[in-house]
């Protein structure tokens, strides 16, 4: 069974552009430049679970996605981010970055997963691919040739695609099935708007050493979502246009939902060393 994208994003996004979004994060950009470009290899921690209920009928198993069903705990992934600024205090960027796992095990427990019961020692076919993009505008409240400090609206948008596979029964109406090859997916657009402050400080010419945190709570209709962001790093310009930098990056992203068609909670968290490479002038 698959399960429809977000009731009500149009609304969401509305509220985005209204609320804003996720905070600046500009990565190796120093406060004199007009447009940057980067490429970054991020190298995380994760952590994650995730519920789906049948509405009004049962609840369903919080499944630990790495400890139980064998997702990778660590993997590293690219992440693209352009930006550029309007004016001498005004901002705005763009960012994308994504995270697919999939793996095989056998379960040691009984797992409801929607309709679906998959009984224990069975195996089970997962996968949970997320894709996230990241539209952010910003205002430099101080800004001088060597430092930044301001705040941030945007728009956060998560993709999520969870899918597991194997043989289990369907109960649906009061009637259970034979247990049989049975596959649930679910997929779910989310946007979620927050706000932030950024900042950065060129104590050299070459270097740079800068930081941001973003975060938002909204509960709006039948969703509740939050969202933990924060990044600090140190940048080197080794050319006059082309820079490098080391950080360490935190995200902490939840939801629930009690719309009929998305009924459940997702929690991901990842953390981790980032690296970059940049263009800036």
């Amino acid at each position: 069974m698959r399960l429809q994208r977000l009731a009500c994003v149009g609304n969401y996004l509305a509220m985005g552009v209204l609320l804003a979004g996720v905070a600046g994060t500009a990565l190796a950009e120093t406060p004199r430049d007009q447009y940057w470009i980067g490429l970054s290899y991020f190298y995380p921690t994760i952590t994650s679970t995730v519920r789906v209920d049948v509405p009004g009928t049962r609840l369903g198993s919080t499944v630990r996605l790495e400890d139980e069903l064998g997702l990778s705990d660590r993997k590293g992934t690219p992440y693209f981010l352009a930006g550029m600024r309007i004016g001498s205090n005004w901002r705005i960027e763009f960012e994308y970055y994504a995270l697919n796992r999939d793996a095989t095990r056998t379960t040691n427990r009984n797992i409801d997963f929607g309709d679906i019961t998959f009984q224990t020692a069975t195996q089970i076919n997962t996968k949970f691919d997320t894709g996230i993009y990241r539209l952010t505008g910003g205002y430099a409240f101080i800004k001088t040739p060597d430092a930044e400090f301001g705040g941030a609206l945007g728009l956060h948008m998560t993709d999520f695609k969870i899918q597991l596979a194997g043989t289990g029964s369907v109960t649906s109406g009061g009637t259970t099935t034979a247990a049989s090859f049975q596959r649930e997916e679910r997929t779910a657009l989310v946007p979620l708007p927050t706000l932030g402050l950024y900042g950065s400080y060129l104590f050299a010419d070459q270097f740079v050493l800068r930081g941001r945190v973003d975060y938002l709570s909204l509960t709006y209709d039948k969703y509740h979502g939050s969202l933990v962001n924060w990044f600090g790093g140190f940048d080197w310009r080794f050319l006059k246009n082309v820079g490098a930098g080391v950080g360490y990056r935190y995200v902490n992203y939840k939801l629930s939902s009690t719309n009929t068609h998305v009924y459940g909670e997702v929690n991901y968290n990842f953390k981790g060393p980032t690296i970059y490479l940049e263009a800036a002038f």
